[in-house]
Parts: structure tokens; sequence; C-alpha cells
């Protein structure tokens, strides 16, 4: 049908998205398929000078679906009889997708094929004869390169003459045996043949990128690649978030904006110029705690910068295909604690804004794992917000506490392994080969990654700042402050004042931070306090996005009672743990 879907299906990391990305028009629309967690994204495409829908399908490794991704994908097939399926084969290890090739094609569906990567697999002397496929199959076969936009304009113009072709013409064009029905282990066999008649492989030497490749997936030595990657990430975030927060925005807010705003805004004296431009007598933003100064000082001046460069860095590992292989090295790790190796996507989303980091735990399977990794998201990764305070007010200690913070996210991990009910799957994933990063693909999805952390962190910071200044206003932070007393100065060891921060903790952790750096107190108090503050309730945006998500992941109630109960546990036992050394050392 010339309205007919086209649907855009094939393995995890086959360049799928990229393929989409080429083929979808700028009406790009991102939806949360019915009663799971899992996304799929849709566009229009003119095709003859019709306008049809084409969906880019989770990426699947066959029919027999493994996880939710793999069922929504099946679930889309199965809901568009009528659609005409792209299936995307990464052209250097066809036989993989050829076997989903083939599955489609037993179930009736039009099918064109889309040859994808066809660059490396020239330059890796595989021979593909792409006439022969096309006879074998009886389906269009197009070779592509998603990431450049070859053959693209083919594939569309060819999508019309996407066919049907029933299994038995497959089989009698390689000469197999008839069978009524393919069982999974027949239907690799036949993937074979095919292969024997259209694909040649030639001799080649191991290249540069896939010695490295080889070298970062094993144990000896991709833990000390790993290591570095890390730290090398983490060094590149800090340099860049002093660089542009201490070299530009610090003189920007302090020497310009901040006196023009105390000379300019009129009502100075009323509970309004407290509320938006704060402390008449503030020399530096951080101090004034106005909507107008300091709000927008964390959000502009300290947040996009550490944000920005954390996702730069993210979207290179990605686009290199290392990300993967950091999922299979610490897989290992993670699975101690009831995840598998791709949690450490949002653990590294979470160190820059905990909100998409969240939002990523719906590529967990099970509902144990997603609120298992919410919940630790939610309570021990500090923000890139967060962060870049402690690097500008406390450098000195900011290392040691993520350290302790990462600690406790593994301790309470393993306890919580073994408390939530619930299965942990194996981790299944297609390793990619090493490529250089395109700088088209980075742009875009750094774009995209700072556009939706700005349109959700700036206002709530605004916010944050605006609600603690009324709470200052009615006497609230003051009668808090007293009836929390006992509790802090004794379990913790730290100051009253620090009461104002906790409940500035629970709107933007950074602004908390902040607080903390106006109150006298000890190395170690400063150390414990901001412990306290990075282990408290998520803030305000974090909990917001806990009930969307908790919503499709057993329950809000579930999700938020169980992240409240692990919050308690955690501030009072990790926290206090940590005055208790304190004191054993006689620090405290």
């Amino acid at each position: 049908m010339s309205d007919s879907p086209i649907l855009l299906m094939g393995h995890p990391n086959v360049g799928k998205s990229a393929m989409f990305n080429r083929l979808a028009g700028a009406d790009i629309t991102e939806s949360n398929y019915p009663g799971t967690t899992v996304d799929y994204t849709e566009s229009d495409l003119a095709v003859e000078g019709t306008t049809r829908r084409i969906i880019d399908v989770p990426g699947t490794f066959s029919l027999d679906p493994k996880d939710s991704a793999e069922s929504v994908a099946v679930d889309l097939l199965d809901e568009n009889p009528d659609a005409t399926v792209v299936c995307v084969l990464d052209a250097t290890r066809i036989e993989r997708g050829l076997n989903l090739a083939v599955e489609i094609l037993e179930r009736g569906y039009d099918l064109i094929v889309a040859l994808n990567m066809w660059d490396e697999a020239a330059s890796g002397n595989i021979d593909i004869d792409v006439d022969e496929l096309s006879s074998v199959l009886d389906v269009p076969v197009v070779p592509t390169v998603a990431t450049e936009g070859t053959g693209i304009k083919a594939l569309i113009d060819r999508l019309p003459e996407a066919n049907p072709t029933p299994i038995e013409s497959v089989l009698d064009a390689v000469g197999f045996a008839r069978a009524e029905a393919l069982d999974s282990a027949t239907r690799w066999d036949l993937v074979d043949a095919i292969v024997d008649a259209t694909v040649e492989y030639g001799e080649t030497e191991p290249t540069l990128p896939e010695l490295i490749g080889t070298l970062t997936v094993k144990p000896w030595t991709g833990l000390p690649f790993a290591l570095a990657a890390l730290y090398g990430m983490w060094a590149f975030f800090s340099a860049v978030a002093g660089f542009f927060t201490d070299g530009y925005f610090v003189p920007l807010f302090d020497a310009h904006w901040l006196p023009w705003l105390q000379e300019t805004f009129p009502f100075e004296g009323t509970w309004l110029y407290f509320i938006l431009v704060g402390d008449p007598a503030a020399t530096n933003s951080f101090e004034a705690f106005g909507m107008l100064t300091s709000g927008l000082f964390v959000a502009i001046g300290v947040v996009l910068p550490a944000v920005f460069a954390l996702y730069l860095v993210l979207a290179v590992l990605e686009d290199s295909g290392y990300m993967a292989r950091l999922a299979v090295l610490l897989d290992t790790i993670f699975h101690k604690i009831g995840l598998h190796g791709f949690a450490i996507v949002p653990m590294v989303l979470s160190f820059g804004c905990n909100v998409p980091g969240v939002a990523a735990t719906r590529s967990f399977e099970t509902e144990k794992q997603r609120f298992v990794m919410m919940t630790l998201l939610s309570v021990f990764i500090p923000c890139g917000a967060q962060l870049a305070v402690m690097l500008s007010l406390i450098p000195q200690y900011t290392g040691f506490i993520v350290l302790y913070l990462l600690a406790g996210f593994f301790v309470f991990g393993a306890i919580l392994d073994k408390l939530v009910p619930g299965s942990s799957p194996e981790l299944i994933v297609d390793v990619p080969p090493l490529r250089e990063p395109r700088i088209g693909n980075i742009a875009t999805k750094l774009t995209l990654r700072t556009r939706e952390f700005l349109k959700s962190a700036v206002p709530f910071v605004l916010l944050g700042v605006g609600i603690i200044n009324v709470l200052y206003l009615g006497g609230a932070i003051e009668w808090l402050a007293g009836a929390l007393e006992p509790v802090l100065t004794g379990w913790f060891g730290v100051p009253t004042d620090t009461i104002p921060a906790l409940i500035a903790g629970f709107l933007r952790k950074d602004l908390a931070v902040a607080q903390l750096s106006a109150i006298s107190m000890t190395p170690f108090q400063t150390v414990m306090s901001v412990i306290m503050v990075s282990i408290y309730f998520p803030c305000l945006a974090t909990f917001a996005m806990l009930i969307k998500e908790g919503s499709k992941s057993g329950g809000v109630v579930k999700m938020l009672g169980g992240a409240l109960l692990t919050l308690v546990a955690a501030l009072f036992l990790w926290g206090g743990l940590f005055h208790l050394g304190g004191i054993l050392t006689g620090v405290a």
C-alpha cells in the first residue's frame, strides 16, 4: 500500500538510527510504547508523491524476543501487517543480519535490504555480490553508508519495489532442502548457504583499530584502558568546567551582571527584591542567592559548561564504539549488584544530570533493574552541577567525596539486589568495531542532550531559589533548623546552619552545596555536610522524573517508597559511618 508505514529494523549498532536521521523529515517525535519503558522514534517520509510514516523500531536480534525492547520490535511488526520493512544489515557481519531478514520474509512482509557500513566492508576486503544477493532473496538490496548519506536516495527510490518473497523461493535459489517451517538451527544453515553463494572474504591484516578494539575488551588490558578513559573523562570535565566557569562566567556575573542588577532593580528592601535579586550587599552571585543572580549563575555559569563537557565526551565514546566495549568490560562488576554493563550509560549521564540518567534506565529489561538503578542514581550519584560547584568551592575534597559516594553506590546496590525480588538477565550485546567518531553525529547528540538539559534544569534552578527564599521569609527554615538540630549535631556532627542547605537540596543539590560555602565549618564538617547533601533525597527535577518513570516500573508508590527507605538507610548508615570514622581518627 502506498500509504503503509515503513519499519526500520535491524540489530543494535548497525547504524539504524543514523539511517533514520537521514530519512526522517523535520517533524520527528519520540513515543513511549504503551505499557513499557521502551521508546521508539517516528517521522514522515515522502515516497513517490505520498507521505508515509517511518518508524525507527528498537533494535532486535531476532523475532523471538528475549527482552522488552525486542518484544516492542515484534509488537510493532505485528501491529503493521501492511508495512514495508527496511532491514538494515551490517555489511561487515552480514550473517547476523541475514538471519533477521529471513525471519521477516517468513512472516510475509514487503522487504528491502539496506547493506549499511558498505565502506567498512570494502576496506575489510569483503566482496558482497549485491545483484546475486538480491536475486536469491528476490527483494531490492541497496548498499548504504548512513553516516555519510551514501545510498540513502537510492534506498528511497527503491522503496516501492519492496516485496514479500515466499521462503520456498529463497530455499530453491540456494539449492536448500524445502521445509514446512524453519527452526533456529535450520535457519542459520540457510543463512550460511546464502552467504556462501553471495559473499567472498579476502585475506586482510588486522588494522590498528581492530588491534586496539581487541585489547579493550580483554580484562588485563581493557581495565587499565577503561580506568584511563574514565580518568580522562573526569579530567576533561574538570578542566572545561573550570576554564569556562572561572575564566568567563564568574567575571561576567560578578563584575557586570550582579552590580548592574543591584543598581537598577527597583523595590530594594522588599520581599520581591529579596526573592529575585537577593542580598543587596553581596559581592558575588553565589552569596546573593536571588533567582536572577544565583539562579542564573548556577544554571548558565556553572551547570552549562560542566554538562556540555560531559555530554561531549559521552557522545565521542558512543560514536567511536568504545561505550559498548566499556559495558562488556564492566558487566561482571555491575552484575554483582543485579545490573549489567550498560548501567555505565545512565551512571555517566547522571554525572551530568540525574534527570536523563533516570530516563536512561528505560533500557533495562526488568522492573527490578530499573528500580535498583533509579534509586542508586538518585541517592549516590552527584550531578554535573553539584560536581562543578564542589570543584569550585572545595576542589581539594571533591575526589574523596565522589569515591565515598561510589562505594555507597555498590554497597547499597548489593543490598538492594538481595532484598528486591525479580530477575537480572545477562547482558547480550553486539560489540561494534572501533571507528573514527563522526563530527555530525557528535554535534547532533550534543545539541539534543544539552537542549533537553537546559529545558529541565534552568526552570528548576530558578524555581528552587525562589522557593527557598519564600521559605526564609516565612520562617519555615528557622523552624526546621530547630526541629532537626539534635539529629544533625548529634548523629552527623554538623552545625545547625546546614539545615537550609538540606532544604535547598530537595530543589537543587548544587544550590545546597553553594549555601554550605557560606557556613563556617571545619574541613571535616564541610566534607560531612556535602556527603549528606549528596545522599539527601534527589532534587525536585529528579523527583518528578522518578514519579514519571515509577508509573511505568511497578508503580509510583513502590518506586518512591523503596527510594525513601533506601535514602533513610543510606543517609543514616553511610553518612553516620563517615562521622564514626572521623571520630575514630580524631578529625571529627
